[in-house]
């Protein structure tokens, strides 16, 4: 390769940032990032525990759950008292959609039953998204 071949493919390399093939230094110094593990709309996640659903209003919400995970998810909703009802399966890259009140508790758990994470719809949803990954 020629010098100015050399110079050519180098200028090329620092404008798209990879000077042959080695990551700009700003980008070796910033930290790792953690896949996102959630995507939430119109939810606020919560611990697992005995939350109960409430009706704040009698708006409808769409409630849609994509499990992009390569695990099978149980989704439940919670009623009044706070017991599980509703079950679904929904398998690895699968979804399922609802349709749900402002206040309500879902819960996702694992394939086997145990809870992984409790949603409640808020107050002010006019749609619900839960994404898994």
């Amino acid at each position: 390769m020629n010098m100015l071949a050399r110079a050519a493919t180098a200028a090329v390399g620092v404008i798209a940032g990879t000077a042959f093939g080695v990551c700009p230094a700003s980008a070796a110094t910033e930290p790792p990032r953690d896949p996102v593990p959630y995507l939430l709309v119109g939810v606020h996640r919560k611990l697992c525990g005995a939350l109960a659903s409430q009706q704040v209003d009698q708006t409808e919400i769409l409630l849609s759950v994509a499990n992009r995970s390569r695990k099978p998810a149980m989704l439940y909703w919670h009623n009044t008292s706070g017991g599980r009802e509703s079950g679904q399966f929904i398998p690895a890259n699968g979804t399922a959609n609802y349709t749900t009140y402002r206040g309500h508790v879902w819960e996702v758990a694992s394939g086997d039953g145990t809870c992984l994470s409790q949603y409640v719809i808020a107050d002010d949803s006019t749609r619900s998204h839960i994404g898994l990954s």
